[in-house]
């Protein structure tokens, strides 16, 4: 019996709880951001997300962080080192 109680007082931690409530307190700032991002691409209008290079369908993915463009991969840009500071 005494087992049982020490083992149930060692799982349940005030440290497990912080820990807890603050990664469910980060993950919904997580989700207001990307929820008001969202909100703020769909008013813009279809000639506004064509000058900023962004697709109508690419905005929930934008919003959620995982927007993966395949344009910037294919690319190859580099830099000039004697510009360096100046530009």
């Amino acid at each position: 019996m005494t087992q049982l109680v020490m083992t149930a007082a060692n799982w349940f931690t005030f440290a497990w709880l912080a820990t807890y409530l603050k990664n469910f307190k980060e993950a919904r700032a997580r989700k207001a951001m990307a929820r008001r991002t969202y909100n703020e691409l769909q008013m813009l209008t279809d000639r506004e997300l064509h000058d900023l290079g962004i697709g109508r369908t690419d905005i929930p993915s934008i919003a959620r962080g995982t927007f993966d463009d395949v344009r910037i991969k294919k690319t190859k840009t580099t830099t000039n080192e004697n510009l360096k500071g100046w530009v």
